[in-house]
Order: structure tokens, then C-alpha cells, then sequence
């Protein structure tokens, strides 16, 4: 007989990131790579903390930071994978890149789903992400 071990109650120092439903199931989004949709969730959650921080633009827009190499160290890939991914969240809709230039990392701004053209989430079939 193996030990195994049951968790019966949550443990307290684990945390968690929220993966959108939408990211799997609007049919704007399929094509995109797991890896996209994980960066995604990441760069969400990241969006909190910037928001906590009062990160925002001139605009009102919140902005965050992820390099490369950060990128590189979650998604355990190349460089040229993580600029990659990056690029397909952009193509997507889901983020905006905006060079700074001069050494300084680019600034990440996350888009909600809701401004991505040609999302049907009635074709999904939970329809909104809020659902």
C-alpha cells in the first residue's frame, strides 16, 4: 500500500491563478497556444498588483512590466519562445506593447476580452466569462 496523502482542508501558503474560461472556449481565442493563455492569466494577475500600485498612464491605463526573462523563467522556454508568445497576445488583442527604449522593459498593457474584435462569446458555451 502507497502513502498517499489527501488534502482534506486547503493549505494556506498555496496561492492560485485564475485562468479565464474564455481563453478555451470562444472560438476568437482557439488558436492561440496554451502557453499564450497561461502568460495571459499571469499577466492578469500581475494587472492587481500594478493596479494596487497605481501603475497608470496619463490615461488612466494600467500598465505592468514582464521581461523577457521572467517570461523565460515561467514558461520554462527559449527567449525567442517567450517574445513569441508575447507577440501572440498581442496579435490576439489581449495586450498592448509599447517600447520605451533606451534599456528600459516594455510596457505591458493588458486589454479586456470585451475589446477584441469579432469575440462571439454566444458561441461559447458558457457565453460571457463572468458566467
Amino acid at each position: 500500500m502507497t502513502n498517499t496523502i489527501y488534502i482534506h482542508q486547503p493549505e494556506k501558503s498555496v496561492s492560485f491563478t485564475r485562468l479565464p474560461n474564455f481563453l478555451f472556449e470562444a472560438p476568437t481565442f482557439t488558436p492561440l497556444s496554451n502557453e499564450a493563455k497561461v502568460l495571459y492569466a499571469f499577466i492578469l494577475r500581475r494587472m492587481e498588483l500594478s493596479r494596487k500600485n497605481g501603475w497608470a498612464d496619463e490615461y488612466g491605463r494600467i500598465y505592468l512590466y514582464y521581461p523577457i526573462c521572467e517570461v523565460v523563467g515561467l514558461l520554462h522556454c527559449g527567449r525567442q519562445k517567450a517574445v513569441n508568445t508575447l507577440r501572440e497576445l498581442q496579435y490576439a488583442g489581449l495586450v498592448e506593447i509599447q517600447k520605451q527604449g533606451c534599456g528600459k522593459p516594455n510596457r505591458i498593457y493588458p486589454k479586456s476580452y470585451e475589446a477584441v474584435p469579432n469575440t462571439d462569446f454566444k458561441k461559447s458555451r458558457s457565453g460571457t466569462p463572468e458566467d
